[in-house]
């Protein structure tokens, strides 16, 4: 599915990420966790065509994407929801969602098990974003990246700022949609615990390198706490 190997990426003079390489398989949950600052949002604009990457490779099920525009990335196959969700505030809710079915075409239409997963777009479909809640306006930015049937969605800090009812609801959302359509998803996250509910493989990431790698079902929290906190 989605694989990167060998990546160097910049934020003008100054490298972030440093070689590395870091897999989703197809159907898969994979978490990039770490501390603020080590590249993990870098990783995520990289594979988005957002930073300056001058070496390796990002292949989306084994299409090359380093030359690539972003709006061409996005049109293979890819969901992005960045951190701080950049939904439409003077847009409603609905016109929010049409946005992300523009790839599809002017037929398109929401898929019925998003909307029964987030039911912010039925309840407030004629509100605007900026008048819905932190988490309500996550909820509608994970659906609007879902709308158009992505292969691969992308989640930068999903439960940031946000209380912790709705984080539950935003994990059984996350779970569910990978089980129903088997879309791959690779998350950013802080949250541990989060992180250990919800995927199946993880990469915890230092000074812009992976230093740890492994399967959600065998995880020792204790020592992964403490390669975030190195």
């Amino acid at each position: 599915m989605l694989k990167i190997s060998g990546l160097d990426a910049y934020y003008g003079d100054s490298k972030i990420i440093d070689n590395l390489t870091l897999d989703v398989p197809k159907g898969k949950i994979v978490a990039l966790i770490g501390r603020n600052g080590v590249g993990k949002s870098t990783t995520l604009k990289s594979v988005m065509g957002l930073t300056k990457t001058p070496r390796g490779s990002v292949k989306l099920d084994g299409t090359e994407m380093l030359k690539l525009k972003p709006y061409e990335r996005a049109k293979l196959g890819i969901g992005y929801v960045p951190q701080g969700r950049d939904i439409f505030p003077q847009m409603t809710v609905e016109e929010n969602l049409h946005l992300g079915l523009t790839i599809k075409g002017k037929k398109a239409k929401v898929p019925d098990n998003v909307i029964s997963l987030f039911p912010v777009i039925s309840k407030f479909a004629l509100r605007k974003g900026g008048d819905l809640s932190g988490g309500q306006q996550q909820q509608l930015a994970i659906a609007r990246a879902l709308a158009s049937e992505p292969k691969l969605l992308i989640l930068d800090e999903p439960t940031e700022g946000i209380q912790p009812s709705v984080i539950e609801d935003i994990g059984y959302a996350i779970k569910k949609i990978n089980e129903w359509t088997g879309i791959s998803i690779l998350i950013v996250e802080q949250y541990l615990d989060f992180v250990l509910d919800v995927a199946d493989e993880y990469y915890v990431m230092d000074k812009g390198q992976v230093v740890m790698h492994g399967d959600v079902a065998y995880a020792n929290k204790e020592e992964i706490q403490t390669r975030m906190t190195i």
